[in-house]
């Protein structure tokens, strides 16, 4: 008699007892391949052959050698037995439906089914697992020790099932569950007259399935574990499998993460169609019991909260029964159970909205779940915060729209846009746009303008107030206001539906009882209805608010380092601007800039945040953000609406644009131009509407066609050259000189003809022969009207940058262009030299009409000063000023001119020289024709002489003018620009430079503001032709910049010292000091000009600091944040090169903390702090840092330097021995400045840091250990004390220090959940 439960010990202990001496190991495998044939052939026909002793001995041979067996026989094995088994099966069935059999005569042939299948599907996995640790072993080996041991590891944690290397083994155990559904439906207890028998047999399968699910090759089968899970569920249901069933799951839960999910479909699959309630609450109660430790239980907490939210997704009404247990998990010591108990309280929240009845228990309900989620906002980790705002954005994007909650939620949303986590910023940022994309307000076209709310709400409040003054007294008796229906209820999407949700939900703030007022029935059901409307247009306009007070830090967002977070910041604005919100349309202003942001490849943590549109980058995800916003055709519309829609969408990005604005902009619409985007029906639109005649057209619409047009030629030059005409009829024509912003713009749009590639106007095209770059003579229609714009006699401030184009585009398309430059000087000194006089009236009239305010600098003229007549004038200041600038102009093009003339004769030489060494070979020397030869070709080979003897000729004309090599060519160049310019006799340049340098002395004297400041910019200029001349001005231009009353003057001044920083490094050396010098001065657009131009300075490694990064660290602390940020930037950067930070970090502590320009003590440690995490990562550094600081206690005796530097001593990290033994060997250079007791916090602060260290040595231990008994001893001494307790508590120091030291939210890697 076969006994199942003995032989599995049996077989659990390896003494199994097979009697036949027939064996797998060794044969043929045509041999092994007859038997199983033989096997099968009997199995087929009846499956209790089983009992036969034979039969059964050879299958338990298989069994044993299974590992010995071919593995195409393996299958066709196991086939057989579950065939076999079948058939047993339906014996036994047959037997119970037939009357006088007794159906537990197949009892034996089924428990040796089991006992075979125990064995062999054991024996396979077991082989499978050592066959790829062996061979997981011998490649280790092969490549190398470490590479051993990785390979290893990963092989032994995550090992091979028999599934994946044999074929067809997995689907013969599918077949195999779905016969023993089969089997699970039967009375089993007719078969097992015992019930632990019965329960032995259906063990061995329950066992096997726990087997099959701890394999990922069967948990990823869907079929597979829909057919295990049914018999799971079968076992639970017909045979008491209730507790074994949930101490499985629980056991996967702990110990298997690919199970997680899965546990939660099987307890799903129980709960909904086996009356699986009780397993259900077995489960989550058991879940509930734990106690869960993140530091010591990576796995467990893990699991359970994936678990969990599959769960609540799957069966939130079964979880919903034990939240009162799970809900405690939400102060769990694990981070990520606290984070899943908040996403399923999200799923939980969206079950109960949906429900059809509302009881006052589930409202309720919901209003807890809602006041959890934002205690939740507070939550210590990054992690359970980003958590939250994922489910506030699933919750509120679901059918019920909870109106009544938003506004807080919002509040509480823009909150986190100020989260130290990044990923945290860009959850809110993406939730705040999903609240505005599903915002409740759809009435008016769900547009969101304030104007327009508040014009409507102001409709409804005067129609309320009028019925109000009709209606007769108020009863002193009121009735109670009616409480409004659920602030839950779901909202619909139409425009009637939101009305009416409206009216159930909103309660008016004082509404008036106008049912009891004595109205008609008619009038108050229109008063009540008014009522709704006015909650319904106020709670919108609140709402508007909410989004605007975010938008400063939604701006702020879009220049973050993360590249999430500008993608999500460009969203919202979009979304914004779809539904009209207010003040979006800056933030589209502001993503123009990113237009400069490189393409790179997304960073780890943005793969592991899954977002494809990452991937893509910054540059995609704007062009993408303009087309759908200006570029994209409506289908509503036709055509020729579409395209007229779109080019006034892109003319109306030109309104109010700033400069830096319009240079974004044009490189974003160039990159669209280049990618076919913009359309030639909408070049063409543009340009009617820039070329429009007919009637007057307004003025910014002309100017922002033309606009847009040069930044579509920036991409393709045939805009310009296809109908130049055009641009000389109204650019330079009528229209230019009415409206010089016009002029302005077609001169920038005409230097596109200057080259087919794209480059900035006002370039200089260095390959002057190439056809494309080919200038045209002076003679050319354009130069005149050039000229005409120049010589406009109209007093307008537009004039000088039309005037400045106006030049650039001469210089950057003419054959001669000094030769115009010259005309145009002379025809503007006749006019100052021939104006010597002004009447008095015309003079006093247009110096109020006429002159330009620069920065608000003039005063209003006090009463009665015009009765003192005007001082005489001998020129006009207009005309002297606008000559002055002409001159400045010309003098910075010659310069650039003459670069771009030596960058094409080195161009022309390096193209020669090849050609040169070739005909000097002796392979190209002549050769003796012969006779025989035709006139043809002597005549051919004449002619090829005479071209190269012309060649040659040329060449040395070329020599004798510029020199044989490329530092001649340099040499003659720079003697022109330093000689001729400026000194030579018939330099026109040379006449100009006294009158400047007389002017500059003078400007007391030249009561005119725009004089002035044009006059010190062409001074500026001048000085950046010759260093003689820059020289012998350096000390007035140093001067002015010191004693200019004018902010734009001393701007203009500190970006002129750039120049002639880049020009003639060596001046300003001597005078260094000066560049920095304006970082302190009162106007804040001086200082950050200051700082802009010693950012570009310093970056590029034009200025060598040496002790004045101080200066630049003050910044840091400005008043002014783009000051500020400015300057956080330029330290970023610089941190980068060369440990910049770190060579000068002596001479900035001493900047900041002595002298008198030292800051005070708050600002001096928000900067080090700044300043100190860019040298934290590298130990050497740290090292070398603790001990200068060391050495400077020995030099100071000042409490303030004292306590700066032992702060300084406190940010580093002391992560090495090194430091440590530093800090202890210079201890008696400070020991006496331990009296301080700030000082003393300080070390104390730094003793705990370094306990703080993981991993520590035993010989660091004992080392700090060391510094601290000695720290206390000389605390004592310095104090005049023998025996004393700590001041500080160092243990609670150290607590804080731990804390301190743990990874910030921003280094912490992000969840799986």
């Amino acid at each position: 008699m076969f006994n199942l439960h003995e032989q599995l010990i049996k077989l659990q202990e390896n003494e199994v007892e097979i009697h036949t001496d027939f064996s797998f190991d060794g044969i043929d495998s045509s041999i092994s391949k007859r038997t199983i044939n033989s096997l099968t052939d009997k199995l087929v026909v009846s499956g209790d052959s089983i009992n036969d002793d034979s039969v059964f001995g050879t299958l338990m041979c298989f069994a044993r050698d299974l590992a010995s067996v071919d593995p195409k026989l393996v299958a066709r094995g196991l086939d057989m037995l579950v065939t076999g088994f079948e058939n047993e099966i339906k014996q036994a069935a047959s037997a119970m439906a037939t009357a006088g059999s007794d159906p537990t005569q197949h009892t034996e042939a089924l428990d040796r089914y089991a006992f075979l299948f125990q064995w062999i599907v054991e024996r396979g996995e077991s082989t499978a697992s050592q066959s790829h640790t062996a061979a997981a072993a011998t490649a280790s080996q092969a490549k190398g020790r470490k590479r051993r041991t990785n390979t290893t590891a990963s092989g032994s944690s995550s090992g091979t099932s028999i599934a994946e290397v044999t074929t067809g083994w997995k689907a013969k155990i599918l077949d195999l569950y779905i016969v023993l559904q089969q089997l699970l439906l039967m009375p089993l207890g007719r078969i097992w007259n015992s019930v632990p028998e019965r329960d032995t047999f259906i063990g061995v399968f329950t066992r096997l399935a726990h087997k099959a699910m701890e394999a990922p090759a069967y948990a990823k089968d869907a079929d597979f574990q829909a057919a295990l899970f049914n018999s799971l569920c079968l076992w639970m249901q017909n045979y008491n499998g209730l507790y074994g069933l949930a101490t499985m799951i629980t056991q996967n839960l702990q110990h298997y993460e690919h199970l997680s999910e899965s546990m939660a479909a099987l307890v799903q699959l129980a709960y909904d169609r086996f009356n699986g309630t009780q397993l259900a609450d077995e489960v989550l109660r058991d879940i509930a019991n734990k106690t869960f430790n993140s530091v010591h239980d990576k796995a467990g907490p893990k699991n359970t909260a994936r678990f969990l939210v599959k769960f609540s997704q799957l069966a939130p009404k079964a979880l919903l029964r034990q939240m009162g247990l799970l809900i405690k998990h939400l102060d769990s010591e694990a981070h990520i159970l606290r984070s899943a108990m908040v996403d399923v309280i999200g799923h939980l929240t969206l079950y109960l909205a949906s429900q059809e009845e509302q009881t006052e228990i589930i409202k309720n309900q919901i209003g807890e779940y809602f006041d959890i989620i934002e205690q939740r906002f507070q939550d210590a980790h990054y992690l359970v915060r980003a958590k939250v705002l994922q489910v506030c954005q699933f919750v509120c994007s679901g059918p019920a729209k909870f109106p009544k909650r938003r506004p807080r939620l919002i509040a509480l949303i823009s909150g986190r846009l100020e989260d130290k986590a990044s990923n945290v910023r860009k959850h809110a940022i993406r939730a705040l746009t999903l609240l505005l994309e599903t915002h409740p307000f759809s009435l008016d076209g769900a547009e969101l303008g304030i104007e327009q709310l508040e014009a409507s709400l102001e409709k409804i409040n005067s129609e309320l107030a009028q019925m109000a003054s009709a209606a007769p007294a108020k009863p002193a008796e009121a009735e109670e206001d009616k409480e409004g229906a659920d602030d839950d209820e779901a909202g619909e999407d139409n425009a009637d539906a939101n009305m009416e949700n409206a009216e159930a939900e909103a309660d008016v703030d004082g509404p008036q009882d106008f049912a009891n007022a004595g109205l008609s029935p008619e009038m108050a059901a229109k008063a009540m209805h008014l009522q709704f409307q006015q909650r319904y247009y106020r709670d919108a306009l609140h709402f508007v608010y909410q989004l605007q007070e975010a938008q400063p830090l939604l701006l702020q967002l879009l220049g973050s380092t993360n590249k999430g977070e500008v993608m999500e910041s460009m969203d919202f604005f979009v979304t914004a601007v779809r539904f009209r919100v207010d003040g979006a349309q800056e933030g589209i202003r502001r993503m123009s800039h990113l237009i400069w942001t490189p393409n790179t490849s997304s960073s780890a943590s943005s793969a592991a945040d899954g977002t494809a549109e990452e991937a893509r980058g910054v540059r995609a995800k704007l062009l993408d953000s303009y087309m759908q916003l200006y570029l994209t055709p409506s289908d509503r519309l036709s055509a020729a609406e579409n395209t007229s829609r779109i080019t006034r969408n892109l003319i109306s990005l030109t309104f109010g644009a700033t400069l830096a604005e319009l240079t974004s902009l044009e490189e974003l619409i160039r990159t669209l131009m280049e990618e076919g985007l913009v359309s030639a029906d909408v070049i063409a639109k543009l340009r009617s509407v820039y070329g429009y005649t007919k009637q007057r057209l307004p003025p910014a619409q002309r100017r922002g066609a033309i606009i847009i047009l040069g930044m579509l030629a920036q991409a393709n030059r045939s805009i310009v050259t296809d109908d130049i005409d055009l641009y000389l009829r109204i650019g330079l024509g009528k229209y230019g000189h009415d409206d010089l912003a016009v002029a302005k713009y077609t001169c920038m749009i005409l230097q596109c003809l200057g080259s087919s590639k794209s480059k900035r106007p006002g370039a200089v095209a260095t390959n002057l022969d190439s056809e494309e770059n080919k200038r045209l003579p002076m003679g050319n229609p354009i130069f005149d009207g050039l000229q005409r714009i120049l010589e406009e006699p109209r007093r307008d401030p537009e004039w000088f940058p039309a005037a400045e184009q106006a030049l650039n585009t001469i210089y950057a398309l003419g054959e001669k262009p000094d030769a115009l430059g010259a005309r145009i000087i002379r025809a503007q000194a006749g006019l100052v030299q021939g104006l010597l006089t002004l009447s008095k009236g015309d003079t006093a009239r247009q110096a109020d009409e006429f002159s330009m305010d620069i920065d608000g600098e003039g005063e209003a003229s006090p009463p009665g000063a015009d009765a003192e007549p005007p001082a005489r004038k001998l020129v006009d200041p207009w005309d002297l000023t606008r000559m002055l600038f002409i001159v400045g102009h010309i003098a910075i093009k010659e310069i650039v001119l003459l670069e771009s003339i030596e960058a094409e004769l080195k161009r022309r030489k390096s193209d020669e020289e090849p050609r040169r060494k070739k005909r000097n070979s002796p392979m190209a020397k002549p050769t003796q024709r012969g006779k025989g030869k035709g006139r043809g070709k002597a005549a051919a080979a004449a002619a090829a002489d005479m071209q190269v003897d012309e060649d040659e000729d040329e060449d040395d004309e070329l020599n004798q003018i510029a020199g044989t090599t490329e530092d001649e060519v340099g040499d003659i160049i720079s003697a022109i620009r330093e000689r001729e310019l400026l000194y030579g006799t018939k330099s026109l340049l040379a006449l100009f430079g006294p009158l400047l340098v007389h002017v500059c002395k003078n400007l007391g004297k030249f009561n005119d503001r725009l004089l002035t400041v044009h006059a010190t910019a062409a001074l500026a200029k001048f000085m950046c032709i010759s260093s003689t001349f820059c020289e012998e001005n350096l000390p007035l231009l140093l001067l002015l910049l010191q004693r200019a009353k004018s902010p734009v003057i001393r701007a203009n001044i500190s970006i002129a010292l750039g120049d002639i920083t880049v020009c003639f490094n060596n001046l300003i050396g001597e005078n260094v000091q000066y560049l920095y010098g304006p970082l302190h001065d009162a106007d804040t657009k001086v200082k950050k000009t200051t700082l802009m131009v010693l950012t570009h300075l310093i970056l590029n490694g034009m200025v060598k600091v040496k002790g004045q990064l101080g200066e630049m660290a003050k910044c840091l602390e400005d008043k002014d944040a783009r000051v500020a940020d400015m300057a956080r930037l330029f330290f970023s950067e610089l941190s980068t090169k060369d440990n910049a930070v770190y060579n000068n970090l002596p001479d900035i502590i001493s900047s900041l903390s002595m002298g008198a320009g030292a800051v005070n003590e708050e600002s001096f440690g928000r900067i080090m702090k700044f300043l100190f995490d860019f040298i934290k990562e590298k130990d050497r550094q740290t090292d070398n840092v603790v001990e200068k600081l060391c050495q400077r206690f020995r030099n100071t005796t000042d409490p303030r330097q004292c306590r700066d530097i032992a702060y300084c001593m406190a940010l580093l990290p002391y992560k090495s021995e090194r430091s440590l033994r530093r800090l202890l060997d210079a201890l008696p250079g400070y020991q006496d400045k331990l009296s301080e007791d700030a000082v003393y916090k300080y070390f104390v602060e730094i003793v705990s840091k370094a306990r703080s260290q993981s991993a520590q040595k035993p010989e660091t231990k004992a080392l700090i250990d060391e510094y601290e008994a000695k720290l206390k001893e000389a605390r004592a001494k310095a104090i005049g004390e023998d025996n004393i307790e700590l001041d500080v508590d160092i243990s609670s120091s150290s607590q804080l220090a731990t804390q301190a030291t743990q990874p910030s939210d921003d280094e912490m890697e992000d969840g799986d959940l």
